[in-house]
């Protein structure tokens, strides 16, 4: 009887394996990515008939180009690089925001390395100082976004162009670039090894990090189950922030030596039904629309419901 049942099971299993739909998700190595792999990892995801797969990527670049090449379902990034698809036939939408600014955490951050710290110690330091970032990312934006709020002339930084995540990071800690943009927890890591911090996103009102899925895999029971399965691992690393601080080591996202000291990301601060931060609201999209055709990156601002699913 018992092998019976077992049999059963199995064959229940395969079966709601075979009917689960198949995403694979492209994420890069921010802090808030953990939530993506927690999901995965915990089974939330299958729980809700969803089959997802995360593949890890070092560029926004990367992953907007897997998005064209049809090797990616969707993709944790931001608004830039979601516009940038759309307009160029990969047609898709924002389903839920892993980052929003906050007064109560950082989420990007401009760092000062380590070797030149003790010269540059606030942003009226800043006199042409190279700075490795992303142009048409959120970095690039970011830097845009601080020099208005914080009337920087444009001088005050040269940009040096360092597409991938961990070459950008490598070289502010070998002070091959004085200053860097840089997501959490990469700020963190920097500023426990002797980098100043002149300046953070705290202050600002925007949604950060997405998650976008590709026209054809919008289906309301789609986004809604993708939701809840986040939602369910958001409220689980608030819960058992060591357990899911060890999962971001393995997930190379945080490295082991500062894992301890590191302040696990949270979620849940604005009052959201789902414990979700807000999706972007037609302001984001406007402003972010705004800045990318000044820039030339887009032809038009898009629509808020062609990019921001209901």
């Amino acid at each position: 009887m018992k092998k019976l049942i077992a049999a059963a099971a199995a064959v229940l299993a395969a079966a709601s394996a075979a009917d689960a739909a198949s995403l694979k998700i492209g994420v890069l190595p921010a802090a808030d990515a953990v939530v993506l792999y927690a999901a995965a990892g915990e089974g939330l995801f299958r729980s809700q008939g969803l089959d997802v797969e995360i593949v890890p990527f070092k560029s926004a670049l990367e992953i907007g180009a897997a998005m064209r090449a049809g090797r990616l379902d969707g993709h944790f990034g931001d608004l830039m690089n979601v516009f940038t698809q759309n307009e160029r036939g990969v047609p898709q939408s924002v389903v839920l925001t892993t980052t929003h600014t906050s007064p109560e955490q950082r989420a990007f951050a401009l760092v000062v390395s380590p070797k030149a710290s003790e010269k540059i110690k606030s942003l009226a330091d800043l006199k042409g100082t190279e700075t490795a970032m992303s142009s048409a990312t959120i970095i690039d934006y970011l830097l845009g976004r601080m020099k208005t709020e914080e009337k920087l002339p444009d001088a005050a930084l040269r940009d040096l162009e360092v597409k991938q995540i961990p070459i950008r990071l490598q070289m502010l800690q070998s002070g091959k670039a004085a200053t860097a943009m840089l997501p959490e927890p990469l700020v963190s890591v920097v500023e426990m090894k002797g980098g100043r911090v002149i300046w953070d996103d705290r202050g600002l009102n925007e949604a950060l990090a997405v998650v976008a899925l590709k026209k054809e895999h919008l289906a309301p029971e789609t986004v809604q189950g993708f939701r809840k399965a986040v939602a369910e691992a958001a409220r689980l690393i608030e819960t058992e922030p060591d357990r899911f601080r060890a999962v971001m080591v393995e997930k190379r996202l945080l490295p082991a030596p500062v894992a301890a000291g590191y302040r696990m990301v949270r979620f849940s601060m604005f009052g959201t039904a789902d414990g979700l931060p807000p999706l972007p609201t037609r302001e984001d999209v406007r402003r972010v629309g705004e800045w990318m055709k000044t820039k030339g990156m887009i032809s038009a601002v898009p629509a808020y419901e062609s990019v921001v699913a209901p």
